[in-house]
């Protein structure tokens, strides 16, 4: 018996039920979740984590925050969004659902997070190089034929605040389905993009891009270029305003995601930020 149970056994009144010290193998849960499993095209399984707020959606449906990297980012996003929904005269940050997409396994992941490139591959001192890459519109059709749907027919959603969220080739495929489906998403946020991806692809979707919803593009130190530039054309062909740069000093590649969590939930769940 732990010390802890043997005092509550010694301060317990005569007859009182005794508080059992929880089983050392009991798992941590999230409230108000759920994890489902989707099947794209191929046949290939992707784990789906959900969570929600308590009581009634607004009038207009929850605002949803899509989160790639699931089995990394979801539980930190969703603990974040209901911490500062609680403070919400504070924060100005409404409740919102968070939708975790599991990558799954490397290969995996750096297939379906970057769009086609004929004739281009990843360079040997490149992450991933070797790696299969092109995958992203199967995805980005996963997403919008198995994923949205699910969350759409269990929860009332506002479909005007659909915002995606991705870091490194997750911020890449972020930027791609910002230029290439503008329909897709109300807004993205892309965290330290690999935008080396393709010798230039995303400044060329940025050329041809007739239509873009709110960007916010973060980065910590180790940029090897701050995005501004992009975002300068991406007012060219937009309205000015429409793409925000977000510094994120003292950070780098491998803690930008976890640095810019608030932020990110501020411009999915706050109007105000778009």
């Amino acid at each position: 018996m732990s010390v802890f149970a043997a005092v509550m056994l010694m301060s317990a009144a005569p007859g009182a039920p005794v508080t059992k010290e929880p089983s050392a193998t009991t798992p941590y849960t999230l409230s108000n979740s759920v994890e489902q499993v989707v099947h794209a095209e191929n046949g290939e399984a992707y784990r789906i984590m959900i969570a929600w707020p308590e009581g009634p959606p607004p009038p207009a449906g929850y605002p949803v925050l899509y989160v790639l990297d699931g089995e990394d980012n979801f539980a930190i996003a969703a603990l974040t969004a209901r911490r500062l929904a609680r403070a919400a005269a504070r924060t100005g940050i409404s409740n919102g659902i968070v939708v975790g997409i599991a990558a799954g396994p490397l290969p995996r992941r750096t297939r379906d997070y970057t769009p086609a490139t004929p004739g281009w591959t990843i360079p040997a001192n490149r992450p991933a190089s070797g790696m299969t890459t092109g995958g992203a519109e199967a995805f980005l059709d996963l997403v919008g034929r198995r994923v949205q749907p699910l969350v759409r027919q269990r929860w009332q959603v506002d479909r005007s605040q659909e915002t995606l969220l991705g870091h490194s080739f997750g911020g890449l495929l972020a930027l791609h389905a910002a230029l290439t489906r503008p329909a897709m998403f109300s807004g993205v946020v892309a965290v330290s993009p690999s935008l080396w991806f393709g010798d230039g692809l995303i400044a060329r979707e940025v050329a041809t891009a007739k239509h873009v919803p709110p960007i916010l593009i973060a980065e910590g130190d180790d940029a090897a270029v701050a995005p501004t530039e992009l975002i300068r054309s991406i007012d060219r062909v937009a309205d000015a305003g429409r793409a925000r740069f977000l510094p994120l000093p003292g950070q780098s590649h491998g803690t930008t995601m976890l640095a810019v969590m608030a932020p990110a939930i501020r411009f999915a769940f706050s109007g105000a930020e778009r």
